[in-house]
């Protein structure tokens, strides 16, 4: 039982760190997609950069709501 408890633990703590660097990927996009806002000058540029941005934000709770469930489970598995 140790044994199978002991293989999902290690699967859902390389989920995690699989959506942490995920969240964290998106997280830099935004950033340098916000930076380029900045730099834009013409009005068709500026608002492609704020959809892109848009998606990173849904990315990025997305891969948010991951973590805490993946976090849930992993907190299941201690008890």
């Amino acid at each position: 039982m140790n044994f199978l408890k002991e293989k999902i633990q290690k699967y859902n703590e390389k989920k995690l760190t699989d959506a942490l660097k995920e969240m964290k990927f998106h997280s830099d996009k935004k950033k340098q997609l916000e930076t380029q806002l900045k730099n834009a000058k013409n009005d068709e540029s500026r608002m492609e950069i704020k959809e892109r941005i848009d998606n990173m934000n849904k990315m990025i709770s997305i891969w948010k709501k991951n973590i805490e469930i993946i976090n849930k489970q992993l907190k299941k598995f201690e008890q």
